[in-house]
């Protein structure tokens, strides 16, 4: 009994810790600019723009676009950027990084991803959500 008890609790910790794994692009009020560039920080996560020509403010969340490693795979790819729209209209794109080396990214099971092409034609996943958790996925890191 104190067995199944113990693998009961066993899989539902693996079951949060998975849950935890997922993540979204920022909520556009943890954005902040920052020395000519929009950024946020969620622990070891930090998102950061291309340099922007003046202050202003995010003001929604408009999408974001995810490029699958190999062909129109959900696994294995790069969250390229987390899209967002500031008070004064400037369309303005977040790109992931943080303190450790990524090896790959793959979008969760939610349904607000879909196969799009690029400017090239080549495949790619476009969430286009006014709630960046709708947009989530999952990182893999490199081992230390």
């Amino acid at each position: 009994m104190i067995k199944k008890i113990v693998c009961m609790c066993l899989l539902a910790a693996a079951g949060i810790a998975q849950a935890k794994a997922d993540q979204g692009c920022p909520y556009p009020s943890s954005i902040r600019y920052v020395q000519g560039y929009f950024q946020a920080t969620d622990g070891q996560v930090h998102w950061r723009s291309s340099e922007v020509g003046h202050r202003d403010f995010i003001d929604v969340f408009i999408g974001a676009l995810f490029t699958p490693g190999k062909g129109q795979e959900r696994v294995d790819g790069y969250l390229e950027r987390c899209i967002y729209r500031t008070g004064g209209g400037q369309v303005v794109a977040l790109r992931y990084g943080g303190s450790r080396e990524v090896d790959s990214m793959s979008l969760t099971g939610t349904l607000h991803w879909r196969l799009a092409s690029d400017a090239f034609g080549q495949p790619a996943y476009i969430c286009q959500d006014s709630q960046p958790d709708n947009c989530s996925f999952t990182v893999r890191h490199s081992k230390p």
